[in-house]
């Protein structure tokens, strides 16, 4: 394989397949290489991909261990022949799971990785048998400990904290009293998880006073002890080019499902908010007439193959008939939906498949569209003297309103790219945020009438794709300005 690979290093939870996480779950379903641990169930194996190369590398207490340079070796070995690598370890792969060991040695040999956190089983395990770790007035500290590994003084162990900005000085006194010395190395981390993640690092003895010089809010967790300084040697993780970035794609919710995957490899945070909803119209006996009378079938979107598909019901009667479509990914839903194609257009677009249409003028076309398509086909083809009747199979309807909580946070914290597939996406996403903010985020369009009618609504458009895919725009925003 030519391009070079990257090892996901990801958390399965304390047993119950259900608490996989949808991130681990996602990265599990696109591996091609998948090195898994003895206490990983194994119904989580049969979400991998058919074909992909499942590796036991489990230790079995008393019996058959892989050692623990030989794991680490396959990760390199793999990634480097181009696999996309998972590792999979039981619980949370940095507590008690040799995560941070294996995170080094990979940041050593330069190889691409990321860890995707799970459950971990010390928190998960007493939840599920109805005891809390912590309580109000019963419990305000969990210590996680394994075997008689734990026993001794605070060398070797490490004190968290969680919503700490707010008490730091208290939290740090009691690090102190516990025994961390003032020289000991401390990270503060805001927001994490988050795209507006912030890490701060200082020592027990000099954090007070480093905190309240960067303005530390809450919600933030604090980290005391020697682990701290482990941040050099595994060094950045590679989450992907558009790594803590947020992507808010417009699409119709069918699309979207479909591309979010494509955004979320490259390390965004990828909110779902269509400004479309496909309704499709139900059959008529008009259809079946024009199908009779049409040599040709232009179709110009996914949405179009897929009504045409549930209109007709049965695929033999188009076997006649001669199927031309926009662009390559409209193509690829025909054929997902077993429909031949016998000519693919340049894309995006109707005007750019009305210039270059392969057919005769004695052959009849039908276009089978939607409700926000302004017969911009059926216009060109006409005027070149060709026979065209258009059909709308489904209506571009504006869906409802997004919850008020998802649009005011948007408008606090922003976004980094805005995606929108049609004309009518970005005049509608304009009237719900305004154009003073539309102003401010940079836009992803697909064809030139998207990016008119864009620029005209006051989006600032950057990036312009030229087939209705997830990956055309991808590579349309890594190449932007």
């Amino acid at each position: 394989m030519g391009k070079a690979g990257k090892v996901w290093i990801v958390g399965a939870g304390p047993g119950d397949p259900g608490l996989l996480t949808v991130r681990g779950r996602q990265v599990l379903q696109r591996a091609d290489v998948i090195l898994f641990d003895r206490l990983v169930n194994p119904v989580i194996l049969t979400w991998a991909r058919e074909g992909a190369e499942l590796i036991d590398v489990g230790k079995q207490p008393g019996g058959r261990r892989t050692d623990q340079s030989v794991i680490c070796s396959l990760m390199v070995r793999k990634a480097r022949q181009g696999f996309r690598v998972v590792r999979l370890k039981g619980g949370d792969p940095f507590v008690f799971g040799r995560g941070g060991e294996e995170s080094i040695k990979l940041a050593q040999n330069r190889i691409p990785f990321e860890v995707v956190p799970g459950v971990t089983s010390g928190l998960a395990v007493p939840a599920v048998a109805g005891i809390p770790v912590t309580h109000r007035g019963v419990s305000t500290e969990v210590a996680l400990r394994i075997g008689a590994q734990a026993k001794g003084s605070v060398e070797g162990k490490t004190m968290v904290g969680y919503m700490s900005a707010e008490g730091l000085g208290a939290f740090l006194h009691e690090a102190l009293e516990g025994g961390f010395k003032r020289s000991t190395p401390v990270a503060i981390i805001q927001q994490g998880t988050l795209p507006s993640q912030k890490a701060f690092f200082s020592t027990v003895g000099n954090l007070l006073k480093d905190g309240e010089r960067l303005r530390i809010k809450p919600p933030a967790i604090v980290v005391v002890g020697q682990v701290v300084s482990l941040r050099h040697e595994i060094g950045r993780q590679w989450r992907g080019k558009l790594s803590r970035q947020r992507v808010v794609l417009t699409v119709s919710s069918v699309l979207a499902k479909r591309w979010r995957g494509v955004f979320e490899e490259e390390g965004a945070e990828v909110w779902g908010i269509p400004m479309t909803q496909i309704d499709e119209i139900a059959p008529s006996k008009r259809l079946l007439a024009d199908l009779d009378q049409s040599n040709w079938i232009a179709l110009t979107s996914g949405a179009g193959v897929r009504a045409l598909v549930h209109a007709v019901g049965d695929l033999r009667k188009l076997a006649a008939k001669k199927i031309a479509v926009v662009g390559p990914s409209t193509a690829q839903i025909c054929r997902q939906h077993g429909l031949g194609v016998d000519f693919v257009g340049p894309g995006p677009g109707a005007i750019s498949l009305a210039r270059n249409w392969p057919g005769e003028k004695n052959e009849a076309v039908l276009h089978c569209t939607g409700s926000a398509e302004e017969g911009v086909l059926q216009t060109h083809l006409t005027r070149r003297g060709f026979s065209v009747r258009r059909i709308v199979l489904y209506r571009n309807n504006a869906p409802a309103r997004p919850p008020g909580v998802i649009l005011n946070q948007l408008k606090t914290d922003g976004a980094d790219w805005i995606v929108f597939a049609s004309g009518s996406a970005a005049e509608r996403f304009q009237r719900l945020m305004g154009r003073t903010w539309a102003k401010k985020i940079k836009v992803a369009v697909i064809g030139d009438s998207t990016d008119r009618v864009a620029r005209k609504a006051g989006w600032k458009v950057l990036a312009k794709a030229k087939d209705v895919s997830a990956r055309a725009v991808l590579s349309a925003i890594l190449k932007a300005p």
